[in-house]
């Protein structure tokens, strides 16, 4: 993948001093690729710009309330059921859902066996501020309570019944890279985040046996990582789900993808959840996934040595030396057109 030897030109990168994961990771194969680090902008033939995706496509993705609104309108079977509460909402559509499932005969129930709801901030990362509730009361108390966090905020159908490794409750994690010219691509490979703690079916305040967030909270890790290879059995899932999910994007957004002098691309973390009939659920996506910046890390080797080097073949290189994208995707990474 080397540039040097094979092209006369020097080629050059441009990065912001206090980049990002991404930013870091695509520094370092860049120069393993050949190319040489500028403090110039003007003289780099890719940098941050290259980067800069459409902000409105990445934040439909990104903002969970945007991401089950684009889901609902085109591809609602691939998200749990899912409910948009925020200061003006939350009343109107509690009672929609308590009308849909605790109602029986003009009776209300409070609580439905194996049912219970997750609430999450639509801007918030890292379980931060998330709720799990099994009683339809839990929910108006909470949105009863004067501090109470505010802003948009999803609540979602919890699956009460994972699919567990070990008695531990697990997440996946895809890569898929977007862009302006070409669409989307998925990455085949990806990791598990297997819960630590064991899966405790009713508590639902022991949040570090329910949620597989790395740094859940911002405190230690709270999962083992494992890669995605011995698990493929649903990977077809995971392919039509994100290929629903990105057709979707791209005609609510169709801007976005129009051929332009400017070539941009951005790279999402896809998250997903298996219950026990082994059916896959979207779960969100994240714009710009906390990469390992360590070269010691787990699935540093496995996983994320050749995805970084995928990366800067299918898509920096092309933007680098002003070559067509490959449009069916090569060194890994599928078309999701």
């Amino acid at each position: 993948m080397m540039l040097a030897g094979i092209f006369k030109k020097t080629y050059r990168f441009n990065f912001q001093e206090n980049h990002s994961p991404t930013q870091h990771q695509l520094a370092l194969f860049l120069q393993c690729a050949g190319l040489k680090s500028t403090r110039r902008p003007c003289l780099a033939h890719f940098s941050d710009r290259h980067l800069n995706f459409s902000p409105d496509a990445c934040e439909c993705l990104e903002f969970k309330h945007l991401l089950a609104q684009l889901v609902q309108r085109y591809c609602p079977a691939v998200m749990p059921e899912t409910y948009l509460f925020d200061a003006s909402s939350w009343v109107a559509n509690l009672n929609r859902l308590a009308d849909a499932h605790y109602m029986t005969h003009r009776v209300l129930s409070d609580k439905i066996e194996n049912m219970a709801w997750i609430l999450k901030p639509a801007l918030l990362n890292n379980g931060q501020h998330i709720k799990i509730f099994d009683h339809l009361s839990q929910i108006e108390s909470h949105y009863l309570q004067p501090n109470h966090l505010s802003g948009p905020h999803v609540l979602q159908r919890y699956i009460t019944d994972p699919d567990l490794i070990d008695g531990r409750k697990y997440s996946l994690r895809f890569f898929v890279v977007i862009t302006r010219e070409a669409g989307a691509f998925l990455y085949p490979q990806g990791y598990l985040n297997v819960a630590l703690a064991p899966y405790a079916a009713h508590d639902f305040n022991a949040l570090n046996a329910h949620l597989t967030n790395e740094h859940l909270h911002h405190q230690d890790v709270s999962v083992e990582q494992i890669p995605t290879s011995t698990f493929a059995s649903w990977y077809p899932q995971i392919q039509s789900i994100v290929k629903s999910v990105t057709s979707g994007l791209e005609s609510a957004f169709p801007y976005a993808f129009t051929i332009q002098k400017k070539r941009t691309f951005a790279v999402f973390g896809f998250d997903f959840m298996i219950d026990k009939q082994k059916r896959v659920w979207l779960l969100e996506a994240n714009h710009g996934p906390c990469f390992p910046m360590n070269e010691d890390h787990p699935l540093q080797q496995s996983l994320y040595r050749p995805f970084w080097e995928a990366m800067v073949k299918q898509f920096v290189l092309p933007i680098t030396t002003g070559e067509a994208m490959n449009r069916n995707g090569c060194a890994g990474f599928e078309s999701m057109r």
